[in-house]
């Protein structure tokens, strides 16, 4: 196992640094630094207190945790958050970009300062550079499937 330095700023020294929770898990969890609370139906930005680094040729995605997720009905707004490697200035604070789902018997949620809310995947950035070669006609690369859902057309 490849051990990296990954450099990080905490704001609040009482908000628990990214951390797995047993050997075997894939992410590191990340805590809300205030508390936030979230209506139905409208963003919030869940502030984590972080600045993170990603190390050299790698981003991380962070994702909800699912048991929040479930026990508060909420999601990303974009499903998966994308941090590049070079989001981690003086003003680059990670923020979790979070939605109450809508239901017309929802309440609003508090999350809590300190709580476990999302969690942060490092990958490799496989493809760094590319020239695009851009084409006259969409023909370019043959026949079609027939578009967006064609396979389960038929």
């Amino acid at each position: 196992m490849e051990n990296i330095k990954i450099r990080i700023f905490r704001r609040e020294n009482d908000i628990s640094l990214p951390a797995k929770k047993t050997a075997g898990s894939a992410g590191w969890d990340v805590y809300a630094s205030e508390e936030t609370i979230l209506k139905p139906g409208i963003v919030a930005l869940v502030p984590t207190g972080l600045i993170i680094e990603a190390p050299a040729g790698y981003h991380f995605r962070v994702f909800i945790r699912s048991g929040f997720a479930v026990r508060h009905n909420v999601s990303l707004v974009n499903s998966v958050g994308i941090i590049d490697e070079d989001y981690c200035g003086p003003e680059d604070f990670l923020k979790i970009a979070m939605v109450k789902n809508y239901h017309p018997d929802a309440e609003e949620t508090v999350i809590s300062r300190g709580e476990r809310i999302a969690q942060i995947i490092f990958e490799k950035s496989q493809l760094t550079h590319a020239q695009w070669q851009e084409e006259n006609d969409p023909t370019f690369h043959g026949e079609t499937r027939g578009g967006f859902g064609s396979t389960g057309k038929h």
